[in-house]
C-alpha cells in the first residue's frame, strides 16, 4: 500500500524510494501569486506591471502554454482585462483557499486514486491551481514534454466538487499518456466515451456521492437525459464521425436541435457503465489497455 505522503507544496525529495517517486503528487499554487498581485493593486501599485512581475513572469512557461489555449486573446486584451481586476471580487475566493483548503482535499483524493490504479499504470502527477479570467473548471495541458492537471479557480463558489474534479481529470490523464492512433471517424466517439469512463470512474473512486456530482449536471438536467436518452443517441449518430461537431454539441449544446450543453457525455457514461458490467471489468483494464474503449458501443 502506498504510504500517505505529507502534505506540502513541493513533494519531490531524494529520499523517496522510486514506487514513491512515481505516485507522487506536486501541487503548485499559482493563486497564491495571484493573491500578491491583488495585495500590491490594494497598496496602490499599477496593475498591469504588478501581474506581470508578481504573477506571470515567475510562471511564464506556464502561461505561454495556457494562454496558447486562447488563440484569439492577444496582449492588449490580457492588459484590458488585468486593467478592469478589483480586488474586491475575489474576496470569496481568498476565503476559501486559505489554510490550504484545496491542497488537503487534492492530496487526500490523490491517495484514493492511487488504490484505484494498477501500480504499473501509476504516474507522478502534477497539479497547477490557477487564477484566470475564462478558463475551464479543470483540464489537461500539455506543458513542454509532459501532461499537467490544472483548475481554473476564478468561478468556484465553494470546493465541494474539487475531489471529484480531481477524479476525473487523473481519469484523462491515465488515458492520454498513451499514444494511440485512433481513426478519424472514431474521434468523436473517443471523445464522449473518454468523457463517460472519466465520470464512471469517480463512481468507483467516490461511490457515496450523487450521480449528479460526478456527471456534472444538475438534478432537472439528468433528469432531461434519462427522459431523453433515444434523442441523444440519434443526434450523436448523426454527427458521430464528425470530431469538431461532436466536440461542439457537448460543449455548447445547440438550440437549433434541442440540445443543452454538456448532455451527450451522459451517453459516453452509460455505454461505458453498461460494458464494464457486462464484462464484469474495472476502471483499470482501460487505464492498461486505452483501446479497449473503442470496443464500447454507445
Amino acid at each position: 500500500m502506498v504510504r500517505k505522503l505529507r502534505p506540502q507544496n513541493r513533494l519531490v525529495s531524494p529520499q523517496l524510494s522510486p514506487a514513491k517517486n512515481k505516485a507522487r503528487l506536486k501541487i503548485v499554487p499559482l493563486y497564491k501569486k495571484f493573491f500578491l498581485f491583488l495585495e500590491a493593486v490594494e497598496r496602490g501599485a499599477a496593475k498591469w506591471p504588478a501581474y506581470w512581475r508578481l504573477y506571470y513572469f515567475p510562471y511564464r512557461r506556464f502561461f505561454e502554454a495556457y494562454f496558447s489555449l486562447f488563440p484569439l486573446l492577444d496582449r492588449q486584451a490580457l492588459i484590458d482585462r488585468v486593467e478592469a481586476v478589483r480586488p474586491e471580487h475575489y474576496s470569496r475566493l481568498r476565503f476559501l483557499l486559505q489554510d490550504r483548503a484545496a491542497e488537503k482535499i487534492l492530496q487526500a483524493i490523490h491517495q484514493r486514486c492511487l488504490r484505484f490504479t494498477l501500480p504499473g499504470d501509476i504516474l507522478p502527477v502534477e497539479v497547477y491551481l490557477l487564477i484566470g479570467f475564462f478558463s475551464p473548471d479543470a483540464f489537461i495541458l500539455r506543458l513542454g514534454q509532459r501532461k499537467v492537471i490544472v483548475f481554473g479557480l476564478e468561478r468556484f463558489r465553494d470546493l465541494s466538487l474539487l475531489d471529484i474534479f480531481y477524479v476525473h481529470e487523473y481519469a484523462h490523464l491515465l488515458l492520454q499518456r498513451h499514444d494511440l492512433a485512433i481513426p478519424a471517424e472514431k474521434k468523436g466517439s473517443w471523445f464522449i466515451l473518454a468523457e463517460g469512463l472519466a465520470c464512471w470512474f469517480s463512481t468507483q473512486v467516490l461511490p457515496e456521492r450523487p450521480l449528479t456530482d460526478h456527471l456534472f449536471l444538475r438534478r432537472d438536467r439528468l433528469n432531461w437525459c434519462w427522459q431523453n436518452e433515444t434523442r441523444l443517441r440519434h443526434l450523436f449518430t448523426s454527427y458521430a464521425s464528425q470530431e469538431e461537431k461532436i466536440v461542439s454539441l457537448e460543449q455548447q449544446g445547440d438550440a437549433s436541435l434541442g440540445l443543452p450543453p454538456r448532455t451527450l457525455h451522459f451517453l459516453g457514461f452509460k455505454a461505458v457503465e453498461e460494458y464494464a458490467r457486462s464484462q464484469n471489468l474495472r476502471a483499470t483494464v482501460f487505464f492498461s489497455d486505452p483501446q479497449r474503449l473503442l470496443e464500447v458501443k454507445i
